[in-house]
């Protein structure tokens, strides 16, 4: 369901998951951030293993680093993502699960897992990070930079203030 009003667009379901997976598919690298309990929370850039079609972020990470012990003791999430070349942008929170499932490990492992997880995916540190997002907020200028760039130019030389060629809103997966 959209609730379009001028530039601004509240997608939730399947719509939300669209627009979601559509930045995630030109910006895969995101800040996570766990321990939200402690302002400001600790945060790292982690790439997107998947983003399934329910909206669920899957990551892969070894057990022995913070996120994991913090994710433990407070499932809360926040991921942040940047695509200024794009003009994408993405905020999104919930909560996540530590997973040890093979059959899961084995289906999002990819050569570039391998720089951070030498031993493979048959690692015993290796886990699966599930988050399920609950509600986000996304910029997306739907024409690119050069677009945009071009509307807001001209949004300066006229009296029609109306639509800088972007949209935002909340996402409700």
């Amino acid at each position: 369901m959209k609730n379009t009003m001028g530039n601004y667009e509240q997608l939730t379901g399947q719509d939300a998951v669209k627009e979601l997976k559509e930045i995630v598919d030109h910006q895969r690298i995101c800040m996570m951030v766990t321990d939200t309990s402690n302002y400001p929370g600790h945060s790292r850039p982690m790439a997107v293993s998947e983003v399934d079609d329910q909206g669920v972020f899957w990551f892969l990470s070894l057990r022995t680093t913070s996120k994991i012990d913090e994710l433990i003791r407070d499932p809360r999430m926040s991921l942040y993502f940047a695509n200024p070349s794009d003009q994408e942008f993405l905020t999104l929170h919930g909560n996540a699960v530590v997973l040890n499932d093979m059959a899961r490990k084995k289906e999002l492992w990819n050569p570039m897992a391998a720089a951070w997880v030498p031993d493979g995916v048959e690692n015993p540190d290796l886990r699966v990070v599930k988050f399920t997002p609950g509600e986000g907020y996304y910029w997306d200028t739907k024409d690119g930079k050069l677009i945009a760039g071009v509307k807001i130019l001209l949004l300066l030389l006229s009296k029609n203030k109306s639509d800088d060629g972007g949209v935002e809103g909340k996402l409700t997966v």
